[in-house]
């Protein structure tokens, strides 16, 4: 291969670890942290100037969550993925706020109990359920508290990126928690009609599934 061939797959690989690093939104720093470099060097790696590691490539991999088959080009980002987090901050202070107000009137309770029982004042509780000033989290249990509620009340709902990271990690939890050939089986895409048909029978009722089991059992007998 020649010089020129390098340096074009060079440029390719430095811009497909640009476009997953902006994709999950991390700083050119934080990379150049985990790769031991400086931001000059990290710069030039990003450029296509300074050639990449399988090393460096593994890691960035996991910082960046992206799979090793993204940069063979054969996987692409998750676009579905991707979170504005400043957006979301700014919302999820106000949807907490909102909730806090729907949730406190639902229990009949005054602002001013409800700021007593908090150790804060009025205008904090207005603030705070308006969305103008986020809430504290110890002053949101002690709140939530008063009104018999749970923290949880107030997580986000089902379908948020928070919802789906939680789900991501429980999903990794109970991977690892496999057997050594339950893991192999489960990676096998050869092996996914199975978990397919799993998944069907999962969600028959109860007396559709029976009467499968019994017309397997005239077909085997």
């Amino acid at each position: 291969m020649s010089s020129e061939e390098y340096q074009s797959k060079s440029v390719i690989l430095g811009e497909l670890i640009k476009n997953a690093r902006e994709h999950v939104q991390r700083s050119p720093a934080s990379c150049a942290r985990i790769l031991n470099l400086n931001e000059e060097e990290y710069a030039a790696l990003e450029s296509g100037d300074r050639f990449v590691s399988l090393a460096d490539l593994e890691l960035l991999a996991l910082f960046l969550k992206v799979s090793m088959g993204y940069f063979w080009g054969h996987d692409s980002l998750d676009d579905l993925g991707q979170v504005n987090y400043e957006q979301m901050l700014a919302l999820r202070n106000r949807v907490v706020g909102i909730n806090l107000r729907q949730k406190r009137l639902k229990a009949r309770k005054s602002t001013k109990d409800m700021a007593a029982e908090a150790g804060i004042s009025v205008k904090e509780v207005e603030a705070y359920e308006t969305g103008e000033t986020a809430v504290p989290y110890l002053h949101l249990e002690a709140m939530s508290k008063f009104l018999g509620l749970s923290i949880n009340d107030f997580v986000e709902d089902e379908v948020g990126p928070l919802k789906r990271h939680e789900a991501e990690q429980q999903m990794l939890v109970t991977y690892r928690e496999l057997s050594p050939e339950m893991k192999e089986f489960f990676l096998k895409p050869v092996n996914m009609p199975y978990f397919e048909t799993a998944k069907f029978l999962s969600d028959m009722e109860v007396d559709k599934l029976r009467a499968l089991a019994e017309n397997l059992l005239d077909i085997t007998f």
